[in-house]
């Protein structure tokens, strides 16, 4: 086990001042007739990279900086700023958890307001339960609660990177390396026991972001950018089934109750014209296309009820949304 002081964080709150500098937002339209509404353009100059949504909200983190809108997109300002490289995040009803990469990982209000560090790691991924906060680094999975910074050692596993929880379990994909170029998708349990297998190893050539692997209810979903699959696979384990394939560089997805949605970067040396936001079945079936062409720039995505949300991982881009 290993324990971390509580530590506050020096984080800059901005206030509503902060709008968007773009009076009417940037609107085409998708393959399915719905607008492609883009919000939160030139507010600053970094590059845009974790998203979540629910109900409250639409959050995302610039490289130094998390922001919000209201759902749909309005009203969107800066919520914090003064980290590094602020990646990937994760909310529950009351917070925010952002993992300033590879340096420390933060739980803040909705409001931007009491951040503190639970951790300071090579943090890559995170997720919450009820109770804790899970995250993996380069020494491996771990947890401590919400409310004070006590980590623990869930697994030692090597190369960790993207996670996601349910009720007993804490789902993990690795990332290959040089020596080993493949990667795996586990769970460990919550109450400690051994690192299960749900799929064997697959040939991981490299990756995009720490946003690959979703959980439900049944089933764990996963993409493989090499191979260029979606992968879905019962959570007791058994063979996985390929829900999409022949896909130009799936980086990261997310699930509602019946899709799960793909951001695609396009292969190196392709056609941009494979970039886009696809929706697939979870039962397996059709894929359709939320946006799609060379003006499509995806990197993380969020959903809530009515629309889809993603990030363009690039220097001035604001957020971009479609109806579901």
């Amino acid at each position: 086990m290993r324990a971390f002081s509580w530590m506050l964080v020096t984080l800059l709150i901005a206030g509503c001042s902060d709008q968007a500098t773009n009076d009417q937002p940037n609107t085409s339209y998708g393959p399915g007739g719905c607008p492609l509404v883009t919000f939160g353009e030139g507010m600053d100059e970094s590059a845009v990279n974790g998203i979540v949504a629910d109900a409250s909200g639409v959050y995302w983190t610039r490289d130094d900086s998390v922001w919000r809108a209201d759902p749909g997109g309005a009203s969107p300002k800066r919520l914090a700023q003064g980290f590094t490289l602020a990646y990937t995040l994760a909310m529950d009803d009351e917070a925010l958890y952002v993992v300033d990469y590879a340096e420390k990982l933060v739980r803040m209000n909705k409001d931007g307001s009491g951040a503190v560090v639970l951790a300071q790691d090579a943090i890559s991924a995170v997720a919450v339960d009820e109770s804790s906060v899970y995250f993996t680094s380069t020494a491996g999975l771990f947890r401590t609660p919400k409310d004070t910074s006590k980590v623990e050692s869930l697994a030692s596993i090597s190369n960790p990177d993207s996670i996601a929880v349910d009720d007993a379990y804490v789902y993990v994909r690795t990332i290959g390396n040089v020596d080993d170029p493949s990667g795996r998708t586990v769970r460990v349990p919550k109450a400690g026991g051994p690192i299960e297998e749900i799929a064997p190893p697959t040939t991981v050539a490299y990756h995009y972001f720490s946003h690959e692997l979703e959980v439900d209810g049944t089933n764990v979903y996963w993409v493989e950018p090499s191979a260029g699959t979606l992968m879905k696979a019962p959570k007791v384990g058994g063979a996985p089934a390929v829900l999409a394939k022949d896909l130009a560089d799936p980086v990261s997805l997310t699930l509602d109750g019946k899709h799960v949605y793909v951001t695609l970067r396009s292969k190196d040396g392709g056609s941009d014209d494979e970039r886009g936001v696809i929706r697939v079945p979870k039962e397996g079936g059709d894929v359709a296309d939320v946006a799609r062409g060379p003006q499509i720039s995806a990197y993380d995505v969020a959903v809530d009820a009515t629309h889809v949300y993603w990030t363009a991982r690039v220097v001035g881009a604001g957020v971009t949304m479609s109806c579901k």
